[in-house]
């Protein structure tokens, strides 16, 4: 509780500091109508590779990462460039992030907590579940209640928000020589992957990336929460850490949840 009270009055000062309410969520649900790459990648998006840069490779990783929700938080960017810090004490910036996605959406973060008035963060970064600390005068904060989990050993997934189930399915998951990674991460994209129609009609980033693919196909190994093209796939370990859905599913899911959304792989 006292978390949350805290995160209620770091919102407070966001607003304060901009003049202006957050905005509503759905702004935070926009679909990038994206054109094909010059490149295939595995991933039906990933962060650009100038939209970010550190000296040298992310060490600070949260694999214990406690969420407390919902209802959750996001912290949406709202300067040009966002410097994140790799200790709530730092007196610098490690490493900077721009606004946007690769696809132009806005960026946004998970927040998994607060100390010394910056807000702790997950990265859309290897290693998995990364975290990073942020200025809250440097982002609005939403809150969200809704919540993916997936279950990689069940081959399902599961959607919920504060109150109800929204959804139970099946889903494809990674096989055990490129299983999906475990663990707390978040959607950080969605796009219409109209150039790879095996992707289905709808693709979510995700912050999560593959354990053992550092690249594939021109990509970074991103895990995407997507369609599919196979049908028969649904519900089997056949992919490369990807998690494949009904396409009328996935449909369904582009249409309901915000970026910044938790998805817990178990």
């Amino acid at each position: 509780m006292a978390r949350r009270l805290v995160l209620f009055a770091l919102l407070l000062v966001a607003l304060a500091g901009c003049g202006q309410a957050a905005p509503d969520l759905p702004l935070y649900r926009a679909i990038a109508e994206a054109p094909a790459p010059t490149t295939t990648t595995t991933a039906p998006a990933q962060v650009a590779a100038d939209s970010y840069s550190h000296p040298d490779a992310w060490t600070v990783a949260d694999p214990n990462v406690q969420l407390d929700g919902p209802p959750y938080h996001i912290a949406a960017v709202t300067v040009p460039r966002i410097g994140i810090y790799d200790s709530p004490t730092a007196a610098a910036p490690r490493m900077v992030m721009s606004n946007k996605t690769e696809h132009g959406l806005d960026r946004v973060f998970l927040i998994a907590g607060q100390d010394n008035g910056r807000l702790k963060v997950l990265l859309p970064i290897r290693p998995n579940e990364s975290v990073g600390w942020v200025q809250p005068s440097d982002v609005n904060i939403q809150e969200l209640n809704y919540w993916i989990k997936v279950s990689t050993s069940g081959h399902s997934i599961t959607v919920g928000n504060a109150t109800q189930l929204l959804m139970q399915a099946p889903a494809a998951v990674g096989t055990g020589g490129t299983p999906t990674p475990l663990g707390v991460f978040y959607l950080t994209e969605v796009v219409r992957p109209v150039w790879q129609p095996y992707l289905g009609p709808y693709a979510f980033a995700t912050s999560a990336h593959s354990n053992v693919l550092t690249s594939f196909m021109g990509g970074d190994g991103m895990v995407g929460l997507h369609g599919t093209d196979a049908p028969g796939s649904i519900g089997r370990a056949v992919s490369h850490g990807c998690i494949r859905i009904g396409n009328a599913d996935i449909t369904k899911l582009a249409m309901m949840l915000p970026l910044g959304t938790p998805l817990i792989v178990g």
